[in-house]
């Protein structure tokens, strides 16, 4: 185990020499890269994201989302068998989208109102693309086919269930364990599910305010990094390429959709290849998720793993739609 802990530090040391090193080849393209990202950040992510991470750390520190939970519960603790508490990540997640699905979900673990087992499987489930970024971004702006939106959502965020489903059906298998009837399923959630009064104070919206802050400065610095790194692909070779466009669709899905959707291939190709990364998410997407997840200790393996099936499905799902429903 120390021998292949070495050789991953290693590996990590000399992709990070390989990056500086192609920065310097490639220094308009880095400062392309960074001001594109940067510009991205600041518009797009930063007055977007920053309210909502503020408010759903609040939110969650005085007690707001049990109650939103409780509401949710009816439908939600049935459809996903999570516990009361663990229905509000899954209402941010699928509004919101990535990061704030894993933000929600480390957070309520964090304050021990979920337990580590439901928030690994809420945060295979819940941490996607948002319905926007998929209706409007993918769909209308890069594929042109308005038709597309909604069949996309569904592709998307149906492979997300499923492969967090399938992963939670492993596990239990796994472990050899056997699930609890319903009735005893429900007591134990309801008693984890209750929580204590907390007042507001300002030095929870204090504490809430800087901890929205150092989130979305971490998610720029990812988006950043990862957007010079496109941008130093985008140098290298044809115009447009299919396998460079794949290449920057697996760093970070905006730019490589936008690649993808501008080479010459069949529409039911692009629209298979858009399935996929999306739900994936990319690496830069997976770096953003580990960035939220704090002090919570969910497993990002896990995560991967059951991102890399979701994208499977995502293409199954979209093969299947294109064969039957739109052929």
């Amino acid at each position: 185990m120390k021998l292949i802990n070495k050789y991953k530090s290693k590996l990590l040391k000399g992709l990070i020499l390989f990056f500086f090193i192609l920065m310097f080849l490639f220094p308009y393209a880095s400062y392309k890269g960074a001001s594109s990202g940067l510009m991205l950040w600041f518009i797009n992510v930063l007055p977007t994201l920053l309210p909502f991470v503020i408010l759903s750390n609040l939110m969650i520190r005085i007690n707001i989302a049990g109650k939103i939970s409780q509401l949710l519960y009816p439908v939600f603790g049935r459809l996903f068998r999570v516990s009361p508490n663990g229905c509000y990540p899954i209402l941010i997640g699928f509004l919101s989208g990535l990061p704030m699905g894993a933000k929600a979900v480390a957070d309520l673990s964090t304050e021990s109102k979920i337990d580590r087992q439901e928030a690994q499987f809420l945060l295979t489930m819940c941490n996607n693309a948002s319905p926007i970024f998929i209706m409007s971004y993918i769909a209308i702006n890069q594929l042109k086919m308005p038709g597309l939106r909604y069949p996309l959502f569904i592709i998307i965020y149906s492979s997300s269930i499923l492969s967090a489903i399938i992963y939670r059906i492993y596990r239990n298998h796994h472990n050899n364990r056997i699930l609890n009837n319903p009735a005893n399923h429900i007591s134990s959630l309801a008693t984890r599910s209750k929580y204590n009064s907390v007042r507001f104070s300002f030095d929870i919206l204090d504490k809430s305010i800087m901890n929205g802050f150092e989130v979305v400065t971490k998610i720029g610095g990812y988006i950043i990094l990862f957007s010079i790194l496109a941008q130093i692909i985008n140098e290298i070779g044809a115009s447009f390429s299919f396998y460079k466009a794949l290449a920057m669709g697996i760093l970070e899905i905006t730019t490589g959709i936008d690649q993808i959707c501008r080479i010459r291939i069949d529409e039911n190709i692009k629209i298979v290849l858009v399935s996929l990364l999306a739900s994936f998410g990319g690496l830069s997407g997976l770096a953003q998720t580990k960035s939220v997840l704090g002090e919570s200790r969910l497993s990002m393996k896990t995560y991967v793993f059951v991102k890399l099936l979701s994208a499977f499905i995502a293409m199954l799902l979209s093969l299947l739609y294109i064969l039957c429903l739109r052929a």
